[in-house]
């Protein structure tokens, strides 16, 4: 397009800055340049006309492609492991390692704790192993049906078209000598593991868990999973997910080596309102009670100053909290203190999401119901802490349409704002980044429901 030049005249001017002869009217006619027009006169019409065929000479258009170009096109040579890849399944596999969108979104607590959730040879499979590769496209598309809204509550074509692959590819593998030791095994066992679980097919689940015990069991056990703490993070995500759908024992829980408190005071001086449960409760759940209110105190606090929590020293804790919270949960006496230690378990599943989809927690919502109604009359009287069981179970693994969750939010919530709601759950355990987009949507529902 062109630019109009711009032109300067010079005026001389004598010392006393009056203009020399003459120069008055070059003064008035540069002022008055193309002002002095009568507009709809030919002259004005006619220049209208030349500067508009001007413009349309000056704009050259430039055809759109037919197609967008994609990125994946650049790995069109690329040969994958595996037949029934076509122009979309590749797209999805670059965009799996390009944004680690299954990590990142079915462990959402990593983006503050700096887990390595893509270990370096994992990318190298999908162009080396069959199994792995429809493992990953499987879970992929498994995610697109949840979000859909046309979901039937069935896998879709493509998603059983690999998954069947990828069981099918694994049964040829798992007759190998030394199968244990092939890591790509592992990876695969836990994807099937995780679409078991999210569909909620126990039986298959159940199967691939004992396959991953065994595996875990010949590497070492425990040793093993110290030494990879992101493999360890997802086993006892997953295993925490079969226990409380399932009321079955987890596989991979950790001995209880001491109840002493392991998680020091994140800071001095701690918050002057925070919660402290009776001091009647058994020491062993005061003392998991506070190491967990540690944690979420350390997590808010680093995430206001942008640090990323370590992990060799995140995960033990988890590990550590995970078991002995399994354990108490079924073996204190007083019904309030067994309802302390669900909701702390029911904490802990916020760490694995599925997007879209949530996993049907039917064991340990019924136990939390039995359990709410026994220790009513304890706790009733502690607003912060009713506040705090009726919020996060609502989000995490129950339903806020439930009639027994509605009634006892009639009696507490009634007329609160959200703000003075995160105020309690700030004062007990609460981890924000996880917590709060999740925790103001269970109030909205519970906040309508009261209302009909």
């Amino acid at each position: 397009m062109k630019s109009e030049v711009v032109q300067f005249e010079f005026v001389i001017t004598d010392p006393v800055s009056n203009p020399k002869p003459g120069k008055s009217l070059q003064i008035r006619s540069r002022c008055m340049h193309g002002k002095n027009k009568r507009d709809g006169s030919r002259r004005t019409e006619r220049e209208k006309r030349k500067r508009a065929k001007e413009l349309a000479e000056a704009v050259v258009p430039h055809p759109a492609p037919a197609h967008p170009i994609a990125l994946a096109d650049d790995f069109l040579p690329v040969r994958f492991a595996g037949r029934g890849i076509d122009f979309e399944a590749k797209a999805r596999l670059f965009k799996a390692f390009a944004h680690s969108f299954l990590d990142e979104e079915v462990t959402p607590i990593l983006r503050c704790v700096e887990l390595d959730c893509l270990e370096s040879s994992s990318f190298s499979w999908i162009f080396t192993d069959t199994a792995y590769m429809h493992s990953v496209l499987s879970t992929s598309y498994a995610i697109d049906d949840f979000r859909s809204p046309q979901w039937s509550g069935k896998p879709s074509p493509k998603t059983m078209f690999h998954l069947q692959e990828a069981i099918s590819m694994l049964r040829v593998k798992m007759k190998t000598e030394s199968v244990h030791e092939d890591e790509t095994i592992l990876r695969v066992i836990m994807n099937l593991a995780l679409l078991a679980a999210v569909f909620g097919d126990w039986s298959a689940a159940a199967a691939h868990f004992k396959g991953l015990q065994k595996i875990v069991q010949l590497r070492g056990n425990l040793t093993f999973l110290r030494q990879r703490r992101t493999l360890h993070f997802k086993l006892d995500r997953l295993d925490l997910a079969w226990s409380l759908s399932s009321g079955r024992k987890p596989h991979f829980a950790q001995p209880i080596e001491s109840w002493d408190c392991m998680i020091a005071d994140p800071y001095s001086p701690l918050p002057p309102n925070l919660y402290r449960p009776p001091g009647d409760w058994d020491h062993r759940v005061l003392n998991v009670f506070r190491d967990f209110q540690n944690l979420s105190l350390m997590i808010n606090r680093n995430r206001l100053r942008f640090v990323i929590n370590d992990p060799s020293i995140f995960q033990p804790h988890l590990t550590s909290l995970q078991s002995r919270l399994m354990t108490l949960s079924s073996s204190v006496a007083r019904p309030v203190e067994q309802l302390v230690c669900l909701i702390m378990l029911a904490i802990m599943t916020t760490m694995f999401a599925v997007p879209g989809r949530r996993i049907p927690y039917g064991w340990v919502v019924k136990q939390l119901e039995k359990t709410f109604i026994k220790a009513s009359g304890d706790i009733m009287w502690d607003k912060s802490l009713l506040l705090w069981v009726i919020i996060v179970m609502s989000f995490t693994v129950a339903d806020p349409h439930h009639a027994w969750i509605r009634d006892a939010w009639s009696t507490v919530g009634t007329g609160l704002q959200w703000n003075d709601v995160k105020t309690h759950l700030l004062r007990v355990i609460w981890i924000e980044i996880r917590h709060d987009e999740r925790g103001e949507i269970a109030y909205q529902h519970l906040t309508n429901s009261s209302r009909f």
